[in-house]
């Protein structure tokens, strides 16, 4: 009986549950208003129409991205561009979600330290400071 209930249970889990071989993605954006907007780029087709929307900006620039595999208690190191990065530590995981503890680097400068709770495909969106004439937004998306 007990079989038959676990059996039941997994199959309830969602098609977007964690999986050994999930990837973190990291990317820098600078995110502008321009006239006419320019094109955006292909990597963040996905996620133009939520910046957009929340932060303003009609016009967005990959400026870097990196990808690794989500693995080890010590940490992975994410760096988008020479100036930013993370370092990814996962402290737990179940059937939905890692939760992750997440610094932000400006240089050498700690710039935040936060934890979060990553689903698969639902990016965390960190507002950066302003850069020339546009924002930087950092995203960083379990894939």
């Amino acid at each position: 009986m007990k079989r038959i209930l676990l059996a039941a249970l997994l199959a309830l889990i969602p098609a977007a549950a964690i999986q050994a071989s999930d990837n973190i993605w990291s990317a820098l954006v600078l995110a502008t208003n321009e006239t006419p907007p320019a094109d955006v780029p292909k990597a963040l087709g996905d996620f133009s129409a939520t910046i957009k929307k929340v932060f303003g900006y009609n016009s967005l620039y990959l400026l870097g991205q990196k990808k690794r595999e989500l693995g080890g208690a010590g940490g992975d190191w994410l760096v988008p561009s020479k100036d930013f990065f993370f370092q990814i530590t996962p402290l737990d995981q179940d059937p939905a979600h890692y939760r992750l503890r997440i610094e932000l680097f400006r240089n050498k400068d700690l710039l935040l330290t936060t934890e979060a709770a990553l689903p698969r495909d639902a990016p965390l969106y960190i507002r950066g400071p302003q850069w020339g004439k546009g924002q930087l937004i950092l995203l960083l998306e379990v894939r």
